[in-house]
Parts: C-alpha cells; structure tokens; sequence
C-alpha cells in the first residue's frame, strides 16, 4: 500500500472542486459536530484530525486549515458564485439531480444492461448493488448543498460547508471503501488506528511518520502557518494556485456565454427528455433504446464546453482523502 500522507491527513477543498466539476440549499442548522481541541504539537495534530476523520468529522478539516487558507476557499467560492451564469449552473444541478433520481428508480435495468459491452463478472455486480445506496446518499449529499445553487456560492460558508457536507461525505464514503475490501485505500474509519510519530522539525516545520494498521510507514513533512500544521508540498504551491484559481475566474466572458445561452438551455431540454424517455421505461429494451438516445445531447454539451475554452477552471490540486470507488 502506498498512500501519501497527506492525502490521508486533510481534504480541503473538497466541496470547493466539485463546483469546477458540476457534478439545496445550505443548512442553517448546525450538524452536531463541534470544534475539537487540536494540539499544538504536530504530531499531536494531525494524530487527532487523523481521528477525526475517521469518526466522519468532516469539519475538523476546515477547523485544520490556516485563516488565510479558510478565507481563499470562501472567497473563490463566491466568486465563482457571482461569475457563473446563475441559469446555467441551476439547471446543471438540477438535471444531475433528476439523472439521480431516474437512476435510482431505474437501478435494475442500469444492473443488467448490456451496453457497456462485455457482462461484467458477477462479483462485481454484487459489489455495485450493496454500493448502490452508499453511492445515492453520496450525490445526494452533494446536491442538497450550498453548491448546489449559484445563489448557495454566493452566500458560501466554508465552515458550514464542511461541518454538514463534508461530515456527510466522509461517513459515505468510508462506507463505499468498506465494500471495496480489495481496494489498495483503507476504509476511512481505519484511520483511527493510524500511529503519528514525530521525526525531527525545526519549531516551523516537522517531519513527521505515519504508521498504518498493517505496519506501512509514510514520512511528510509539514509546515507551521498560523499555528496550522500543514503538508509542506501543499504549502508550497497553495499562494499561486489560489492565484490561479481567481484569474481564470474572473477571465470567465460573461458575453460569450450569453451568445451559447441559448443552444446550452437547447440542449439541457434534449436532456431532460431523454431523462423522461429513460424513467418512462418499463422494460430492459426500451431502457437500452432510451440511453443510447442520451449520447447526442451529451456530446452536444461536451463540443459546447471546448467551444468556451474547455469548460470551467481546475481547481487547484489539493490533498484529497482517499478516493470513493
């Protein structure tokens, strides 16, 4: 097993990236889950986020990072809240929404449909019917957010944010890594058998070792910014990706999308046809029929977005926890 350790230590910027990714409304009330105490010592810190995370805590991930790392995400969010096309992005979450929804009910003919080609082994299939519900809650969780709207970027709260959302997204995910057993990532809540252990380190930085339940040992070193215990790579490059991140945000041409409003708005209605074909299906043929009708739109979407410059800025590259299958 090889896992960088700072991919297991934070995930910020989590519901940030999936703005950039399109894959409800922010919550006013609190989830629960409050600050945790996080030691001064780097060790000590990253031993008890470790910890946290695998009780499915998503916010001490935010409550980890720099002020000036909170205030980035906070700020590029509404910014992109105040830049994108509020019509266009509604209608994206939306349609994704209802493609949830229509997958959902349709689950069986998704199950045996021959499509993808060759039929797949039976022990996955098994596989992708327990995931099923854990994958569901997962999208639902995304949609239900503040993200889900530009008005909800408008207003984001990164706090808020990571305490609901990101909490949610934790616990579901370390549930899709529980029946992944053969994955090379460990299921989430295993983390709280990692063992920090503290190298050497200057009083600003620190290297630190990582020791997971089988006996694999990771060194990183991290870096101290405004009492934050933070990867050193990650440190490194965050100033001039948040940069980035706001330079191609504020290059988004506000005339050029209204130009494409019309044929993007044309072929989000050819979506939601399909979509309706797709539901209406009572039967494996015209399931097949009614999903192969989806390409068109699909690839209409896709010549679109090369047609405005390849679709929406990268976010910058984050350590990310490990990746749901």
């Amino acid at each position: 097993m090889n896992i960088q350790f700072s991919k297991l230590a934070l995930l910020p910027l989590l519901g940030v990236a999936l703005i950039f990714t399109a894959c409800g409304k922010k919550s006013s009330e609190s989830s629960g889950v409050g600050e945790i105490d996080i030691p001064d010592s780097p060790d000590g810190a990253i031993q008890a986020i470790m910890r946290e995370v695998a009780n499915g805590n998503g916010a001490v991930l935010w409550q980890a990072m720099p002020e000036a790392y909170q205030n980035d995400v906070n700020q590029i969010a509404q910014l992109a809240g105040g830049k994108v096309d509020a019509e266009i992005y509604n209608m994206v979450f939306a349609s994704v929404g209802r493609l949830i929804q229509v997958a959902d009910k349709q689950k069986e003919f998704i199950f045996n449909t021959s499509l993808g080609g060759a039929d797949p082994a039976e022990e996955k299939m098994v596989e992708l019917r327990a995931a099923w519900p854990s994958l569901m809650n997962f999208f639902n969780s995304v949609m239900g957010s503040s993200i889900a709207t530009a008005e909800g970027l408008q207003s984001f709260d990164g706090q808020a944010f990571f305490s609901e959302t990101v909490s949610s997204l934790l616990k579901h995910m370390d549930a899709l890594l529980k029946i992944r057993r053969d994955s090379a990532q460990p299921p989430l809540s295993e983390f709280k058998d990692v063992v920090i252990g503290y190298i050497d380190g200057t009083g600003d930085d620190a290297t630190l070792e990582m020791t997971l339940p089988n006996g694999t040992v990771e060194v990183e070193v991290f870096i101290n910014i405004e009492g934050r215990w933070v990867p050193q790579e990650m440190a490194a490059q965050w100033s001039a990706q948040m940069a980035q991140a706001r330079a191609q945000l504020e290059a988004i041409d506000a005339t050029q999308i209204a130009q494409q409003k019309p044929q993007i708005l044309g072929v989000f209605a050819m979506i939601d046809g399909v979509l309706s074909q797709i539901e209406a299906a009572e039967t494996q043929e015209q399931f097949d029929q009614a999903l192969q009708g989806a390409m068109m739109p699909l690839m209409g979407l896709m010549m679109m977005g090369q047609g405005m410059g390849g679709g929406a800025p990268a976010m910058p590259a984050m350590p990310m926890a490990p990746v749901a299958p």
